[in-house]
């Protein structure tokens, strides 16, 4: 027998809707949209920051531009010595406590989002205090903590401990009550043999919970602080994607989190130095398109 094409369906489906209908995707949830958002973002705020690691290293063109190796980031405005020390020093005591985090504060994504935030609000509070472009000695803030020592002793013991889980030597309360008491040649020998006791870069009420401030020896060295820091960065938002595995984590909190920590991320780290090799590299390119227009007029002329 010959069936008129289309009779058959017509007939399964003429007392409702057409069976193509129901065939649609669901649309995809709140927590499936915040997943994405998540994973993404972290993937590419990791290659952000592998790439300005590598383009302060010297090892990529700046978006196939300029090739910027140390001299040049040194002939940079932005790269002045005395502020570039204390940048440093800041990137320094971030990259310090990020692994604190990362190692005690990670068996859940709201627990690890929520430290983080912590974290990074007290480094900005930090970084206001103590601007890039202040002071690139850390032993100016001596004086006026010398006397302020036995005003401070209630937050002592938590910061000694921290600048000793780092692997600063430190003494005890009694020693360092016997160096004051002693000579002032013992004092001498003492400061330039073993490192300080308290914070000697803070001011009168300055505590932080989550953020370590060591007292540090010398500057560190920007290039190399810099480029750890990117590495620890880096281990943050890999942990972050490995605790947010799938969408049951991603609750509505766990979104809102993301995004302030993220957000403070890009402010301290991602924005400003993106700045600063987007005006060098365009100065460079007018350089460079200036001396290929001399030459090509020269040759007409």
């Amino acid at each position: 027998m010959l069936v008129r094409p289309g009779t058959g369906h017509q007939s399964i489906s003429s007392n409702g809707p057409p069976a193509f209908a129901s065939m649609q995707p669901p649309s995809p949830t709140l927590e499936t949209i915040t997943y994405q958002h998540i994973q993404e973002t972290s993937s590419k705020r990791i290659s952000t920051l592998d790439y300005l690691r590598k383009a302060h290293e010297g090892r990529v063109y700046w978006f196939n531009t300029l090739l910027f190796n140390k001299p040049d980031l040194q002939r940079m405005p932005y790269f002045d010595s005395r502020k570039l020390a204390r940048r440093a020093t800041n990137y320094l005591l971030l990259g310090l406590s990020l692994p604190t985090i990362i190692d005690l504060n990670s068996s859940n994504p709201i627990e690890f989002l929520k430290t983080l935030n912590a974290l990074l609000a007290e480094f900005e509070s930090f970084q206001q205090m103590h601007p890039p472009d202040g002071s690139s000695s850390l032993s100016r803030g001596r004086f006026p903590q010398m006397f302020k020592r036995a005003t401070t002793t209630g937050s002592k013991g938590r910061r000694t401990s921290s600048a000793a889980e780092i692997g600063l030597p430190m003494g005890n309360d009694s020693s360092d009550s016997k160096s004051t008491n002693g000579s002032n040649a013992s004092v001498g020998t003492n400061s330039a043999t073993s490192f300080p006791i308290s914070e000697i870069d803070l001011l009168p009420g300055e505590e932080y919970t989550y953020l370590l401030t060591p007292s540090l020896p010398f500057d560190p060295d920007f290039y190399e602080t810099f480029a750890t820091l990117c590495d620890v960065l880096i281990d943050c938002y890999t942990r972050l994607m490995s605790l947010v595995a799938s969408p049951r984590e991603c609750s509505p909190s766990v979104a809102e989190m993301f995004t302030k920590a993220d957000a403070r991320v890009r402010k301290i780290i991602v924005q400003g130095v993106v700045k600063e090799f987007e005006d060098s590299s365009r100065a460079g390119v007018k350089g460079e398109v200036a001396g290929v227009g001399r030459v090509v007029l020269g040759g007409l002329m």
